[in-house]
């Protein structure tokens, strides 16, 4: 019985959003570490396209990545493109012209 409630709270709690390391469009598959033209040509233009403030800063000179994964440094640096589709957002953090890392959220 307390099984079957950790499991549904779990279940609720990976509702809210997901990290992706893949991701179809129609018939085609995008993957972290594809060229950010792959995205423009799957996707589209996106809806809202910002940079980093941790990306900003570093031009700046000053670096914060001490302590941090090679996988969180590189979705905290690069542009932020932001797609809606069916139902979600899905936002690709774009990072020296390659996919960096894959978000999904529900609307």
């Amino acid at each position: 019985m307390h099984r079957y409630f950790f499991v549904v709270a779990l279940l609720v709690c990976s509702v809210s959003a997901h990290a992706l390391e893949s991701l179809r469009v129609g018939s085609q598959l995008l993957v972290v570490g594809d060229s950010a033209a792959k995205v423009k040509a799957l996707m589209g233009n996106p809806v809202v396209r910002t940079k980093s403030a941790s990306d900003k800063s570093a031009r700046k000179g000053s670096s914060r990545s001490v302590g941090k994964s090679k996988k969180q440094q590189a979705k905290e640096k690069g542009e932020k493109w932001q797609y809606r589709r069916d139902g979600h957002t899905t936002i690709f953090t774009i990072a020296n012209g390659k996919i960096a890392h894959i978000e999904d959220l529900p609307r």
